[in-house]
């Protein structure tokens, strides 16, 4: 057990050292001057072993597993009576290690801000539960009018796009807050954001 322990945590400090490397050469030299292999010599690392976690520099970049549907928050969201732009941004899973280290998180942000491809493939992992998200927010409007037949779709599709709007917004608001603080201040700086602007739109 100790064993399999010690593997997974220096799998995971393998991970972080070159999702660091590819992030810190981007901030420095630009995302389309950026290869595997400066990568790889960056994180002290051979390609074998950057394949062995990651299939592509994007993937190195943006991190972790694909976001997801939160199950547990979608059934409590349809019920809810709560901001609904608010509380549809929690629907949203990402991998737990994504945020888990904050400056590493931040400097993330700003590099994908940095490049408009990077930004649009971080949007298209979002964008691949539009149709989920939409469909959690029908069953969320249809409960709020009580009838599970009601024509929401309008409605749903509206919300859905705000949805993503504000992610986006969000997410280079961290960024921007990350650029001019460390890591903790663009942490809070994003929180206070969210508090203070989210609920206006909810």
């Amino acid at each position: 057990m100790a064993n399999a322990t010690t593997r997974r945590r220096g799998r995971a400090a393998t991970a972080t050292a070159i999702e660091r490397a590819a992030i810190d050469l981007v901030l420095a030299d630009g995302y389309d001057h950026v290869t595997v292999d400066m990568i790889c010599a960056e994180a002290g690392v051979s390609q074998r072993t950057f394949f062995n976690y990651f299939k592509t520099k994007d993937a190195a970049l943006l991190g972790g597993a694909d976001p997801e549907i939160d199950e547990a928050r979608a059934a409590e969201f349809v019920v809810s009576t709560g901001p609904l732009l608010v509380e549809a941004v929690g629907l949203i899973r990402v991998d737990p290690a994504f945020a888990a280290n904050e400056e590493l998180l931040a400097e993330r942000i700003r590099a994908i801000s940095t490049s408009p491809e990077l930004l649009a493939r971080q949007m298209e992992r979002i964008a691949t539960l539009e149709s989920e998200v939409r469909a959690i927010i029908v069953a969320r409007l249809q409960h709020d009018v009580g009838d599970p037949d009601a024509d929401v779709r309008a409605q749903a599709d509206l919300i859905s796009n705000l949805l993503a709007g504000a992610i986006r917004y969000l997410g280079q608001a961290f960024a921007r807050e990350a650029d001019r603080t460390d890591a903790a201040s663009a942490t809070e700086g994003f929180a206070t954001l969210v508090a203070s602007v989210l609920p206006k739109l909810g």
